[in-house]
């Protein structure tokens, strides 16, 4: 049964429930356009008795008056995002997909955890809604889910004619109080998700991510213990060992708990060769071992930066390559890397604009490695990578890093309830920073635009009130705008 075909029937079936549910159900179901709201009293009860604690006065005040200082960080982190997308050169530019936080849509969002996660995040931001409500005496009259084949979110209905009668700076409290429950659970889980990676150790060794075609010796997942007598801890090992490129290495790999022996050709393996560039001019191919560049011999990776740097933009060079079988020599005349990283969208490459570039990505052996240390300390401590480390951490699923493929979970010493603890922690963090950071733009019909809207300096005047808030949300929605298309027609 092919995609299109169960499409095809979940539409139709849904069609089908969504007719008898507002025609036969109507007091439990009610349209909210191709989804249906699925109302019950049971979170109202709910609501009614957690909001009696006067902690909730403390919480909604409080967010109330960060509003204004976490919406302009919030503006703020577009405007810095606006520039940076006009270094991303087209064809690198993310799918649109990438853009929503929804499961099954954005391919970096895990199916399970991120359906948990968000229905987790949008619950708890609509109750917030509700407790906020409750303390200014607001009727909710209904609680429940959205649903549109499977739960999508989840929502809370205070009594409409009441909200319009209580004063404005009321109705800011009441919509404050969605997102300063997400920032309070980023907060919450993040602090959970750290604790937890601690119980997490590095398993000594260098993981294979992936390897060349032309090395099947080695799999992904593999953790190289040793190369040619030669402990190998960490991926820096491999950067400075010193073996005859083109030899026979014997490499020791732990696969599957198991210890086992390769014999493979040792040496800086062409990774990939970029089109129209100098190596790739020359006739140079993927698989192939550097042997030497001039009178440099390239034993390690060290050795080919080396080499590459003594040269000029413009210089020829004679490289010496091994396929497996036979040795190869190219005749390649070096092209400017600073002239490629400003084709490549990087505006200012900090190098000088003879600096060498052959057009070869290259690594030990054709691998591309994985190191569980640098991961683990990112985990452990999100500001590890500087600055820009908590980022970082939040990029770690656009890099299909959280959660781990499956071989790569075997470079990690962990236990199967504190690995599926840390991803829970980690999704509920990371959908509820989202979540709030999205609620936060004073853009209507968010909640930050709706708080926005009700700031009492702007209701003597609500004529100007009016066109303040549509321009900045007009502002607001151009900065989103200018970073979804931007990285596609430039």
């Amino acid at each position: 049964m092919n995609w299109l075909l169960i499409l095809a029937i979940l539409i139709v079936a849904w069609i089908a429930v969504f007719y008898v549910a507002i025609t036969r159900f109507k007091s439990h179901f009610a349209p909210y356009g191709p989804a249906l709201l699925i109302k019950t009293q049971v979170g109202v009860r709910t609501i009614e008795r957690v909001s009696k604690h006067k902690f909730w006065d403390h919480f909604v005040s409080f967010f109330y008056y960060a509003m204004p200082f976490l919406a302009t960080g919030g503006v703020a982190l577009l405007i810095w995002e606006a520039v940076l997308v006009l270094s991303i050169p087209k064809g690198a530019a993310p799918s649109l997909s990438y853009y929503l936080a929804l499961p099954g849509i954005n391919p970096a969002l895990p199916i399970t955890w991120g359906i948990i996660g968000l229905i987790i995040a949008v619950a708890l931001h609509e109750a917030a809604h509700g407790i906020a409500a409750r303390r200014f005496g607001i009727p909710v009259r209904s609680t429940g889910l959205l649903w549109l084949i499977i739960p999508i979110g989840a929502f809370v209905e205070p009594d409409e004619e009441e909200m319009k009668k209580v004063e404005p700076k009321t109705r800011a409290k009441v919509f404050a109080a969605g997102p300063g429950m997400n920032i309070t659970l980023t907060v919450i889980f993040l602090v959970l998700a750290i604790l937890m990676a601690y119980s997490f150790a590095p398993v000594p060794g260098s993981p294979v991510q992936s390897s060349l075609s032309t090395t099947p010796e080695f799999q992904p997942g593999d953790i190289l213990q040793s190369v040619g007598g030669v402990s190998v801890t960490n991926d820096s090992v491999l950067t400075n060992l010193s073996f005859t490129p083109g030899s026979q290495v014997n490499v020791t790999l732990l696969r599957s708990g198991h210890l086992i022996t390769e014999s493979v050709v040792y040496g800086i393996y062409v990774t990939d060769v970029l089109k129209n560039y100098p190596a790739y001019d020359a006739g140079i191919t993927p698989g192939s071992v550097i042997v030497s560049m001039g009178n440099h011999t390239i034993t390690n990776y060290t050795a080919f930066t080396k080499a590459e740097s003594s040269y000029v933009a413009g210089q020829t060079v004679a490289v010496e390559t091994f396929n497996g079988t036979s040795y190869n020599s190219y005749n390649v005349t070096l092209a400017s890397r600073y002239s490629y990283l400003l084709s490549s969208g990087v505006s200012n490459p900090g190098i000088s604009k003879d600096y060498p570039f052959m057009g070869v990505d290259v690594s030990v052996f054709g691998l591309i490695l994985f190191d569980q240390y640098s991961y683990l300390s990112i985990l452990k401590n999100p500001t590890s990578g500087g600055a820009l480390g908590f980022f970082e951490y939040l990029g770690l699923p656009f890099h299909s890093e959280f959660p781990l493929p499956a071989s790569l979970q075997l470079s990690i010493n962990s236990n199967p309830v504190s690995l599926n603890l840390e991803y829970l922690f980690y999704w509920l963090f990371w959908l509820n920073f989202a979540l709030g950071l999205m609620n936060l733009l004073p853009i209507v019909p968010l909640d930050g635009g709706y708080v926005f809207l009700n700031t009492p300096l702007l209701q003597k005047n609500k004529k100007a009130r009016d066109a303040i808030v549509a321009a900045v949300s007009l502002f607001v929605l151009f900065l989103i705008l200018w970073e979804v298309i931007i990285p596609h027609i430039i």
